[in-house]
């Protein structure tokens, strides 16, 4: 059995994620409550079909993905991909932001960073406030709206996958590892943890 080590600072960043009641008590209006019904309903579909993203980033470019099977490939070089499912209101999402910028930073010939927005209707200028004050120095893509949902269908598709619950709690971290699934974190967890999975999968750990 693997041990992890786990220093004081790492204690301050386990908070339990944002479940589906808080998603509701912090989100009053029509739209918000949208949110709920796109981000977290279960998905009963098999994963047989193709299925392409386009998952726009803040900063002007598109990520395109696609899914076949339960293989999720992304027009990425690294070989490994880190998909974080949060909102911006959602206190765990913003505590867990820095570390992912930390490992992102560290590993970043080897390790994709994608933040993939659930919240519904956001504008870039948002997610650009959200970067900055809490330090997401990584991609996040804003494909959230009546026209372009493509953010709420990767959730959903991942949610069916992991045969998460109906209300998932937020952030929900998923690590893929040549398209396939490798492991996955609900709320926010330690950086170290997640870095030793990392090396896990990169056959680094010495």
């Amino acid at each position: 059995m693997k041990k992890i080590y786990v220093s004081l600072v790492s204690f301050a960043f386990m908070f339990n994620g944002c479940g589906n009641n808080e998603l509701d008590n912090n989100n009053s209006n029509s739209n918000n409550n949208e949110i709920v019904n796109k981000s977290s309903k279960i998905i009963s579909q098999s994963m047989i079909s193709k299925k392409d993203y386009s998952l726009k980033i803040v900063d002007g470019e598109t990520i395109k993905a696609s899914r076949e099977g339960t293989t999720f490939k992304f027009d990425v070089k690294q070989k490994l991909v880190l998909l974080d499912f949060f909102t911006t209101w959602c206190p765990a999402c913003r505590s867990v932001a820095p570390h992912l910028s930390n490992l992102g930073n560290k590993y970043k010939n080897d390790l994709a960073i994608i933040g993939i927005l659930v919240e519904n209707s956001r504008s870039d200028d948002n997610v650009r406030e959200f970067k900055n004050k809490y330090g997401a120095k990584y991609d996040i893509a804003n494909s959230t709206n009546e026209n372009d949902d493509s953010n709420f269908k990767l959730s959903n598709d991942i949610a069916s996958l992991l045969k998460m619950a109906r209300s998932y709690p937020i952030p929900l971290l998923v690590l893929l590892k040549d398209g396939e699934y490798y492991r996955h974190y609900v709320g926010a967890v330690p950086e170290e943890m997640i870095e030793s999975d990392l090396l896990d999968a990169l056959g680094k750990r010495e």
